[in-house]
């Protein structure tokens, strides 16, 4: 109706000159047309074509963002196919090194030697002496001269124990060691830390702040120092097949029935298993598999019961194994019964423990036992337990 208006006021006012027919009849029909339009009409159906262009434009955001959803779908598929491949390449790594280790290993062996110092009380300029190095505790440090190392005493026994340990491993701490020319790390043999019951050969080393020490070199018969002006107890190097375990948790009762498992006992400390053996590098520690247990001998035939542990800290023990049977018909030497493990995978960083108890009386009873366990290369070690 407007535009019918705008034109008949234009060809009134001399705005616009009238066309001559037949266009003017042609306009007449357009006028006519026109004036016969219902407005709402025509605002229904723009407002519907409107509506419809706005349900598209919804409908294909909708569809870009199903197509997004789906672009982000195929990523993660991608992504966990990625992770599922790992997974497999890892975990046929891990089946070929049970069946093709890199390196299989016997706790304790005589390969080389070893022996244990444990920690009573250390003060100011007490030292200890380990093959050609000397490790003063001091309360401040220094510069030591040549093949001597200080160690700053600690707030605790067990700290400092911990430091001592460190610095025959040669760790960087300039806070706290301090390395003389040819101490770094100690040339001779390797320390660490542990609070728990262990032995040397039949020596009982009772629970404290000690260190398991080990002999770098394998087949080395010169004499090895190990002395110290702290108070301690020392079991000099040795060359040992086995280590003790003494059942005391047996009592008196029926059939062992008062009978209880015994301390744990430590076999490998905390990051002692390194690729190549203790002369080999000592960084990264590594995974490994104990996999196997030999009673080399008992004290009585009763029967007994293994339990596996694990820890990173010695304050939390995790249990891997329970109740595996362990015994013989003998108390003879040299009974080398073999008894097989599964799944005992002790993660990089953690140490392996024992605790055993039988149906036995005797508190003085003993097992000796070696332990097999074989490594993983570094880029299979795994420093959660029980990932894989």
């Amino acid at each position: 109706m407007r535009i019918f208006t705008i034109v008949e006021e234009a060809l009134k006012d001399d705005i616009a000159i009238p066309p001559a027919p037949p266009a003017q009849e042609w306009l007449n029909q357009v006028l006519s047309a026109l004036a016969a339009l219902d407005i709402n009409d025509v605002y229904s159906l723009l407002s519907l074509t409107y509506n419809l262009l706005e349900d598209n434009y919804t409908l294909l955001n909708t569809t870009h963002n199903l197509l997004n959803d789906n672009y982000n779908l195929l990523n993660t598929t991608h992504d966990l196919l990625d992770d599922t491949r790992n997974m497999l390449t890892t975990r046929t790594g891990i089946l070929l090194n049970h069946w093709h280790p890199i390196e299989t290993a016997t706790a304790p062996d005589m390969a080389s030697r070893r022996a244990s110092i444990t920690f009573t009380n250390i003060a100011n300029g007490n030292n200890v002496i380990l093959g050609t190095v000397t490790y003063t505790f001091v309360t401040s440090l220094g510069s030591p001269v040549a093949n001597n190392v200080q160690v700053l005493i600690q707030t605790t026994l067990r700290g400092s124990v911990k430091k001592l340990a460190e610095a025959t491993r040669g760790n960087q701490d300039a806070s706290n060691i301090a390395y003389g020319t040819g101490t770094n790390p100690n040339p001779t043999c390797t320390t660490y830390w542990t609070r728990q019951v262990f032995s040397i050969g039949d020596a009982a080393v009772a629970s404290g702040e000690s260190l398991f020490v080990l002999e770098r070199a394998e087949n080395v018969t010169t004499a090895l120092t190990l002395t110290s002006t702290a108070t301690t107890t020392i079991n000099g190097f040795t060359r040992t097949s086995y280590l003790r375990y003494v059942m005391s948790g047996n009592v008196l009762g029926g059939g062992g029935s008062n009978s209880v498992r015994g301390p744990l006992h430590t076999v490998l400390p905390i990051d002692s298993v390194v690729i190549g053996g203790q002369g080999g590098p000592l960084h990264p520690e590594t995974t490994y598999d104990c996999h196997l247990i030999t009673l080399c001998r008992q004290s009585d035939t009763s029967e007994k019961e293994l339990d596996l542990y694990i820890s990173n800290d010695e304050e939390t023990f995790i249990r891997i194994s329970r109740s595996t049977p362990v015994g013989f018909n003998s108390t003879g030497d040299a009974a080398h019964v073999h008894i097989e493990l599964r799944q005992s995978r002790i993660p990089t960083g953690y140490g392996l423990y024992i605790r055993m108890g039988s149906n036995g009386t005797s508190s003085s009873a003993y097992c000796d036992l070696k332990f097999t366990y074989h490594l993983y290369p570094v880029d299979l070690a795994i420093t959660t337990p029980f990932e894989q």
